[in-house]
């Protein structure tokens, strides 16, 4: 990334192209999906919104909920079905960029995925990254809705996901158990059972939601989600000739 404003156009347009298609390809990507990302008038524009109760869920909601959570908003932006964010990180490691990537995803999932909002999918672009962070990044609504799913499959599975009922956190930005805040827990539904001999063997609960590694189906389609997610991460490296 440089400062040199003459080369910022065509680098912004190449990486918006780059991240479009990265997202179309990411795993468990379904094809026709690719957004343009180039039809970002201030017609397309969205300005923040106070969250009703219950929410609404708007993109103008959406807005205003990332930055409850201390993740400053430089615009919001429809294309087409698809939402354009671009945000400031305050990460200055890859752990923290990657909760900050979590704690938009869980947003966008509760506020907008939950209310039907009609949005195919949401592509992030950071503004400042810092040298070696991901510049951009996509998730799919589809990918959301399989989560939602296996958290509605798994009896007395908590729709929640470490946050309140639109994803975000209080006012203040506690984002306490960010490193998995899009995950459920379900400390409830694993058991673990000793047999006579001593040995321990994993068991299913009644609601059959624990896998042979004990993690929960919830736990497990936490996982897959972030996987998706991250896997669409593009750097300046990716579009390099």
């Amino acid at each position: 990334m440089t400062d040199d404003s003459s080369d910022v156009p065509a680098a912004s347009s190449s990486r918006r192209r780059f991240l479009g298609t990265a997202v179309a390809t990411g795993m468990a990507a379904t094809a026709g999906c690719v957004g343009s990302l180039l039809d970002t008038s201030d017609s397309n524009e969205i300005e923040p919104e106070a969250p009703s109760e219950p929410r609404k869920g708007t993109p103008g909601e959406f807005y205003t909920l990332v930055e409850r959570n201390d993740i400053p908003v430089e615009s919001l932006r429809w294309d087409g079905s698809d939402l354009v964010l671009q945000y400031d990180s305050s990460a200055s490691s890859e752990s923290e960029s990657t909760t900050e990537i979590e704690v938009i995803t869980t947003v966008y999932n509760e506020n907008l995925v939950k209310n039907d909002a009609e949005v195919d999918m949401l592509y992030a672009e950071v503004t400042n990254p810092f040298d070696g962070q991901a510049y951009g990044w996509g998730v799919k609504t589809e990918w959301c809705k399989q989560y939602n799913t296996a958290v509605a499959d798994s009896e007395g599975g908590d729709t929640e996901t470490g946050s309140d009922d639109d994803g975000s956190t209080d006012a203040e930005g506690d984002t306490e158990e960010s490193d998995g805040s899009n995950e459920t827990e379900s400390d409830d539904n694993s058991t673990d059972t000793t047999e006579s001999d001593g040995n321990s063997t994993d068991t299913t609960d009644n609601d059959g939601n624990s896998t042979e590694d004990g993690t929960s189906s919830v736990g497990r389609a936490a996982m897959v989600l972030m996987s998706n997610v991250l896997n669409t991460r593009v750097y300046d490296d990716d579009i390099e000739n």
